[in-house]
């Protein structure tokens, strides 16, 4: 894989994550490059040595960057994907393996857009990939070779795991762990509202939440004991956290977590819809 020569079309924060993350790894900057909307954005990549373009100064920055790529990982928004697509197809080389990065726009469509390309993959990282610790999704098309799909994995171990699934359950996917980020920030607000209602000053309520969490989390992955089990642990019969426990019970959280999955499950089936 030393030797890919890897474009990123569109470097917002996830694809600028990916890209440095890349760099990180010790890929040779040489054979990276990436288009931007903006020629400041530009700047800033050559100056760390990537072959960058900007669609400002160079409308026609994607089709050529991409015209000697090994993989083009896309990196613009859902409602750009086929425009982009579309774009490219003369210049794109024919075993190219192409990842798209953007919710809801299923494989389909992107095989409808490069008719005579192969190697499509729909990728879902999140945004702990800025940190180096991403959980990406991949899934990839039916013609797709499997050096395809190991091409793909071995980009986006650079910024964390990779899990491989089947396209089916590419949205589901994205509803945990590509949103998950958002699940987590929304449980610490209110967590934290609620210990600034009792009385804790905000710089109080936030160390009291965030290093309960990062301490949590890091008991989690270190002691190799499933959640239940460190929950049991303290768990007291008859304690106060038992108390919690029974209370959050009765709120039914796995139902709640199950209707929030299926809302943004239903959405992402709506925007691929919308692009049939």
């Amino acid at each position: 894989m030393d030797n890919l020569r890897v474009c990123f079309l569109g470097t917002g924060s996830m694809g600028s994550a990916v890209l440095r993350g890349l760099i990180n790894s010790g890929h040779p900057v040489e054979l990276i490059s990436a288009t931007t909307k903006s020629e400041e954005s530009a700047v800033s990549f050559r100056a760390i040595g990537v072959s960058a373009l900007s669609v400002e100064q160079s409308p026609d920055a994607n089709a050529l960057l991409s015209g000697d790529a090994d993989v083009v990982v896309l990196g613009v928004k859902p409602y750009q994907i086929v425009d982009v697509l579309t774009e490219i197809a003369e210049e794109l080389p024919k075993n190219s393996v192409v990842i798209s990065m953007a919710g809801g726009i299923e494989l389909k469509t992107m095989a409808a857009s490069l008719p005579e390309h192969k190697n499509l993959i729909r990728s879902m990282p999140n945004t702990p990939a800025m940190v180096g610790q991403a959980v990406t999704g991949l899934a990839s098309h039916s013609t797709a070779s499997a050096d395809a799909l190991d091409a793909a994995q071995w980009l986006f171990s650079s910024v964390g795991e990779v899990v491989k699934v089947e396209e089916q359950q590419i949205n589901a996917l994205s509803a945990i762990s590509g949103s998950g980020p958002a699940w987590i920030y929304f449980i610490i607000e209110q967590w934290e509202k609620v210990a600034i209602s009792k009385g804790f000053t905000q710089e109080q309520a936030e160390t009291l939440v965030r290093s309960t969490l990062f301490g949590s989390a890091a008991l989690l992955a270190d002691s190799g004991e499933e959640p239940s089990v460190l929950r049991k642990n303290v768990t007291s019969p008859g304690g106060t956290t038992e108390r919690i426990i029974a209370t959050l019970d009765e709120a039914n959280l796995e139902k709640l977590f199950s209707s929030a999955l299926d809302a943004a499950v239903n959405r992402a089936n709506e925007i691929a819809a919308a692009k049939d």
